[in-house]
């Protein structure tokens, strides 16, 4: 089997360890490196075996759901990059989306969640804890629960 990866330090020792793993059952693991661009490229044209990502803000809305599973987002056209394809989980996203009740959507993506645990159309191996730490200058900051950056925007660095 090929991983591809980027040269991304976390993701070079990511590959080792699976690499590793993966021998130790007596499947051989090749590794191949390649700059980002040419690694995004690869993956969402779909031209991969196995690979490693992470998902930055995908946690704020369910909306991910369509980015990720939604047969019509395979790629070239969207970041269904697993090429997963299931008619239910179609209509359960298309369903979701357009309800403006909260406990219809609350209904329907929780049976949606169901059939992807079921499917397992990949797996998530972890999620990284996002620490902060700064000085008593650096003032009006949060963490925001999805793991971006948008918590600098409100950033303030006083002069004392």
């Amino acid at each position: 089997m090929t991983m591809k990866t980027s040269t991304e330090e976390s993701t070079r020792l990511l590959a080792a360890v699976l690499q590793q793993q993966l021998r130790e059952v007596g499947i051989a693991l090749d590794i191949r490196t390649f700059e980002s661009a040419t690694f995004l490229a690869d993956v969402t044209s779909g031209a991969f075996q196995f690979y490693s990502l992470r998902w930055i803000g995908g946690n704020e809305d369910p909306d991910i759901f369509d980015t990720v599973f939604h047969s019509i987002n395979i790629p070239p056209k969207g970041r269904n990059r697993g090429f997963y394809s299931n008619p239910r989980v179609d209509i359960l996203i298309d369903q979701a989306r357009r309800e403006s009740d909260q406990n219809v959507r609350k209904r329907l993506y929780a049976e949606l969640q169901e059939r992807l645990a079921q499917d397992v159309p990949y797996v998530n191996l972890w999620y990284f804890d996002n620490v902060l730490v700064h000085t008593k200058r650096v003032r009006r900051i949060t963490l925001n629960p999805s793991g971006n950056y948008n918590f600098l925007k409100m950033a303030e660095i006083s002069s004392q």
